[in-house]
């Protein structure tokens, strides 16, 4: 907590602005409640809301990679809502609680998180004794099993960046998503994540992390 006060003040603020712009899209989908896309899509945000503070919670315990047994549900909410923005009419399987398992819809939207999901699949959602799963538990000097994980500044920045990064993808999504609704409705957000966007680029430095084409 110390850390995100002082040295990490920027990149905190960032996820809680991310954090913010989930929430008036939340409101703005409750404020339609009356409309069954507009009540699915808010239900289906919150989910993944509530998943991605889970997975933060879990981020600043120094736990990331546990963090994955909650950023894998987070990425089919995340999808679903591009599930029902290409085709409205889809709420209504949610309704009927009849939608396609979360492997169909990722198909159905083309989607791009099949090798992360499988590398959540693999390492982080079920058990594992891969090396992914099991070799922060382990200090490699003595070989001798952590039973805490220790603050490492490098390892909580590049965590904190990747959740950034999942926060504004889910808010550009329910962005669009309210945009299909009515046009317009969401525009405040619709700044308001683009200007957020570019601040974080900078604040995590993300531009290091894109390839040289």
């Amino acid at each position: 907590m110390e850390w995100l006060a002082k040295d990490f003040k920027p990149q905190a603020s960032a996820i809680v602005d991310a954090f913010s712009i989930l929430d008036d899209c939340i409101d703005i989908f409750d404020s339609n409640s009356n409309n069954d896309y507009c009540r699915v899509c808010g239900l289906t945000l919150a989910k993944a809301r509530n998943y991605a503070l889970g997975a933060y919670g879990l981020i600043l315990d120094g736990l990331g990679q546990e963090a994955g047994a909650l950023i894998r549900p987070f990425i089919e909410y995340y999808e679903l809502l591009v599930y029902f923005r290409k085709n409205p009419a889809r709420v209504q399987q949610a309704i009927e609680d009849k939608l396609p398992s979360a492997g169909n819809i990722a198909k159905k939207i083309e989607g791009d998180f099949q090798g992360f999901r499988e590398y959540l699949n693999n390492n982080a959602s079920h058990s594992s004794y891969s090396h992914y799963s099991l070799n922060h538990l382990l200090d490699r000097s003595e070989m001798k099993i952590r039973k805490e994980q220790p603050f490492l500044e490098k390892v909580l920045f590049r965590n904190m960046a990747d959740f950034f990064v999942q926060l504004i993808l889910l808010a550009i999504e329910a962005i669009n998503c309210l945009q299909i609704h009515q046009l317009g409705i969401a525009e405040k957000q619709a700044i308001a994540v683009t200007e957020l966007k570019e601040y974080g680029i900078k604040t995590f430095k993300l531009e290091e992390c894109v390839p040289n084409s």
